[in-house]
């Protein structure tokens, strides 16, 4: 019986120097690794704003940020922006950072190409260089017909 011991106990210690010698501090194991970060994404010339677009699209130019709640107080059928009536200068670049509050909003303006979604609890963004003067009405899509309007002027 000691003579079946002995190889056994050597196979056991020659086995765990072999894992130890794969496991070494040069190589990475695969297991435990976290994914790296993607590079970042450059940030679009202030000419060229990316307008339109929900975060998460990456990084995108940046402008005075104006912050919006979409509201949809505590079951009061009550569906607002809060502000809803908002005043630029012709040549402004503006990022909208916009809030849902429970539930799925939008924050749009067709003739600026302003799309901004955000479900409930989320926040979504969009940057835009406002380049066209007028009044132009401010719309969630899916509750317009609540009343959930406003508008952006730019002078």
């Amino acid at each position: 019986m000691i003579k079946r011991t002995i190889p056994l106990v050597l196979l056991a210690s020659l086995l765990s120097l072999a894992l130890a010698a794969c496991s070494s501090s040069s190589e990475t194991p695969t297991s435990t690794t976290q994914p790296s970060s993607p590079s970042p994404v450059p940030r679009a010339p202030a000419e060229e704003p990316v307008e339109g677009e929900a975060a998460g699209g990456g990084e995108q130019a940046t402008g005075t940020e104006v912050f919006v709640s979409l509201q949809d107080p505590g079951g009061s059928g009550a569906y607002v922006f809060d502000a809803d009536e908002f005043t630029f200068s012709v040549g402004d670049t503006i990022t909208f950072v916009v809030e849902s509050e429970t539930e799925f909003h939008t924050f749009t303006v067709q003739d600026l190409d302003i799309n901004v979604t955000a479900l409930g609890g989320t926040t979504g963004e969009a940057t835009v260089t406002l380049d066209t003067a007028g009044t132009f009405t401010l719309i969630c899509v899916p509750h317009q017909g609540q009343g959930m309007v406003g508008t952006i002027t730019v002078q």
